[in-house]
């Protein structure tokens, strides 16, 4: 399921010529692209043309007229115009003109990745889309929707994904809807047969993900004298995972536990995933992993991961030189 207000739309035969798809998560946007595209296939037998393009390289008025310029044959077409809020209002109004006479066989989807839904109410022509149930928007999902979606993706491959094996799917992959789907498809044929995916077959599959394994070497982090964090960034390196890639994951986990360790105390953990934009249970790893160090290190620690990348850069050493030398500088001692 893409979007319920779109699911409907295509059950009832009663697509809008306008649809404005805005929010924070563009992979449910891209998502809902394509089952748009399949429900219109679906009708027809036909999937439609699709047209992208780009504020910044056309007007307003010139994209809307494409649309009224179907194909002589089949089923139409979906055209997708990104970033439309940066049209001034004068511009927009073409949008209204639009409406008033669309043509029969075109779909416009005007893709505002990162609008927010306070913008779309206060926007003249965005808010009559939000009145018409044509302005639908896609938001980063909590800590239990996403487990829930995680469920539903697993039926929707024939598989059962109990709430304990979707915890640690997360856990061990992190909340990017991309790389979870990409980890759940995997999983699933790696169950062959299985119609439950476990938190066993889940686990045994991690050992095999560079996803996971991203995620293994900064849990290592900060941990004495250990070399979990040598052996996961041996195997995500013997799987091909670019050196500079790594770095990048380090830098965002150093940069976390700094806004962690800067937090107030008193800060409640819902309070604190929403502005770093995690899931809670990755929250409590933080404040747990946080604890392994005192600020004056973890600024420290991304200066090497800087003197790392710029090393890598500039230099003919052998990567994994660099990456190992900053694990190695990062294993802490636990703090009073």
């Amino acid at each position: 399921m893409a979007h319920p207000i779109l699911e409907r739309h295509l059950t009832q035969g009663a697509l809008k010529p306008v649809y404005l798809f805005y929010g924070d998560e563009d992979f449910l946007m891209r998502r809902a692209i394509k089952r748009l595209e399949q429900g219109l296939a679906d009708k027809t037998g036909e999937a439609p043309r699709r047209v992208v393009m780009e504020s910044q390289e056309v007007e307003l008025s010139e994209f809307l007229a494409q649309a009224r310029v179907a194909p002589l044959w089949g089923p139409g077409q979906i055209l997708v115009l990104r970033r439309p809020e940066a049209y001034p209002g004068a511009q927009l109004k073409a949008l209204e003109a639009y409406l008033e006479n669309p043509p029969r066989r075109a779909w416009v989807v005007l893709l505002a990745e990162g609008l927010k839904a306070r913008d779309v109410e206060k926007n003249r022509v965005f808010s009559r889309l939000l009145k018409d149930e044509a302005a639908l928007g896609f938001y980063r999902l909590k800590e239990r929707e996403l487990h829930q979606w995680l469920a539903q993706e697993a039926r929707a491959l024939g598989k059962t994904l109990p709430l304990g094996a979707a915890q640690l799917l997360v856990e061990m992959a992190g909340d990017n809807l991309q790389e979870l789907t990409q980890e759940l498809v995997k999983l699933a044929l790696f169950a062959g047969k299985e119609s439950t995916l476990s938190p066993a077959l889940v686990a045994q599959l991690a050992s095999h993900s560079r996803t996971y394994n991203i995620f293994a070497l900064v849990d290592a982090l900060g941990k004495p004298k250990s070399l979990e964090g040598l052996a996961a960034l041996s195997h995500l390196l013997d799987l091909g995972e670019h050196p500079a890639k790594i770095l990048t994951m380090l830098a965002r986990q150093v940069r976390l536990l700094i806004r962690v360790k800067e937090s107030p105390p008193e800060a409640p953990p819902e309070t604190l995933a929403r502005a770093l934009e995690v899931p809670g249970g990755v929250v409590r790893k933080l404040a747990a992993q946080a604890r392994q160090f005192s600020l004056t290190e973890l600024n420290q620690h991304l200066w090497r991961l800087h003197l790392a990348d710029r090393q890598l850069k500039t230099s003919t050493a052998v990567p994994r030189t660099w990456l190992e030398w900053v694990l190695l500088e990062m294993g802490g001692r636990v703090k009073n």
